[in-house]
């Protein structure tokens, strides 16, 4: 594979471009897409128990803005 040749996602189709170095490590997907069909557990809007999780780290910035006074939807 060339180094200019473009990388596809086989879950959604959209290029791999910031883990292209991890594409074949991730069967061919992004990190998330292949977070969600093979690690992530219960209701993929929700946060699981993976510690890199995406909504996990969404919720505990939402905590943290409570705690200084910021309602995270005005952010």
């Amino acid at each position: 594979m060339s180094d200019d040749e473009q990388l596809l996602c086989v879950a959604c189709k959209k290029p791999v471009e910031v883990s292209k170095d991890q594409y074949e490590i991730f069967e061919q997907m992004h990190w998330l897409c292949f977070h969600l069909l093979f690690e992530h557990e219960g209701d993929p809007d929700e946060a699981c128990g993976d510690p890199s999780c995406p909504w996990g780290r969404i919720d505990a910035l939402e905590q943290n803005l409570r705690s200084l006074g910021i309602d995270p939807d005005q952010v």
